[in-house]
């Protein structure tokens, strides 16, 4: 019960914080899941410090705070937000001012711009401005619109969200990592997230970045003769508990020694928040994982639902 368990409350379970995944655990394929709302009834009336970090993105901390504060009937500020391509900022004191070739939905560009890389350009309009750069579809016949870029002055590769071009995006990838091997080494490749799957409307899991990751892996090699290198942030990586761990103390005002980090994937909510000092992880059956299976990395806790979570943990049940 939600009334019950905000009695229960004690000091000691108000000095934890929560990082709670998005899809699967608070929503599924665009729609609230019913568990969520009351859950953050019991963390906002009792102040409990919490965040929200997603392998999603594609769009500004801001506006996914404002979506979130919509679905779930709560405030939730753009600090609290912790998307997959957030901790790319961390690159820009290398390749802020530098030509940079952004990957994802149009949009992205905007959001690589908004965050400092004043110098940076979208794969469409690579191909926008050389339609012969992707000889494929009716576009190639359109009359060139933009300055044409030379890839030879791309010094970084930024894919920062998952996109539904991949033999455009692959192709135009390639020539930027080629430009480089002819300079003497590969272009800088950063992916913002690793998953190869997520839980959507679909019954079963959908493809994500990390099977665009293989698929650009195995032609590229093909090419090249050459292994890939790439970097990626996102859960389960280190820089990304690194950032949410900050936005958890700041947000307290002061350090907090334990953070429950609760997710649908075990592949990264999990296994992200086991090699985190400090954190626990809880695993729900509302997303990626089937609750049958034994997952690859294995949870401190495992909840039905995120409500289930909460109150375990506000009871002290997870600890």
């Amino acid at each position: 019960d939600t009334t019950m368990a905000m009695r229960r409350l004690s000091g000691a379970a108000r000095r934890v914080g929560l990082a709670f995944d998005i899809d699967g655990v608070l929503i599924r394929g665009g729609t609230i899941l019913l568990e969520a709302k009351e859950a953050m009834k019991i963390v906002s009336s009792e102040n409990i410090p919490h965040i929200f970090v997603t392998n999603g993105g594609g769009r500004t901390e801001k506006e996914k705070a404002d979506q979130l504060a919509g679905w779930l009937e709560c405030e939730v500020t753009a600090d609290q937000v912790i998307l997959s391509h957030t901790p790319m900022k961390s690159l820009l004191p290398k390749f802020g001012a530098e030509k940079v070739l952004i990957g994802g939905p149009e949009r992205v560009l905007g959001v690589a711009k908004g965050y400092g890389y004043t110098d940076a350009v979208h794969i469409a309009d690579v191909v926008k401005a050389d339609p012969h750069v992707w000889p494929c579809g009716d576009h190639q016949f359109d009359d060139p619109e933009g300055e044409r870029v030379d890839m030879a002055d791309i010094r970084a590769v930024l894919y920062m969200h998952d996109d539904d071009s991949w033999g455009r995006d692959i192709q135009v990838i390639c020539d930027a990592l080629m430009a480089g091997i002819a300079r003497g080494q590969q272009t800088p490749l950063y992916f913002s997230n690793p998953d190869f799957v997520y839980a959507a409307h679909h019954p079963l899991p959908r493809l994500a970045q990390g099977a665009f990751r293989e698929a650009l892996r195995a032609v590229y090699e093909g090419m090249s003769g050459r292994p890939l290198v790439y970097t990626t942030f996102g859960k389960p990586n280190a820089a990304t508990y690194e950032y949410a761990q900050d936005a958890i103390n700041i947000q307290a005002g002061e350090p907090i020694s334990r953070v429950f980090g609760i997710g649908d994937n075990p592949a990264s909510d999990i296994a992200g928040a086991n090699a985190k000092a400090g954190w626990g992880s809880v695993l729900l059956h509302t997303g990626v994982w089937d609750g049958v299976s034994e997952p690859e990395f294995l949870p401190d806790y495992v909840a039905k639902d995120v409500l289930e979570a909460v109150v375990n943990i506000v009871e002290g049940k997870f600890s």
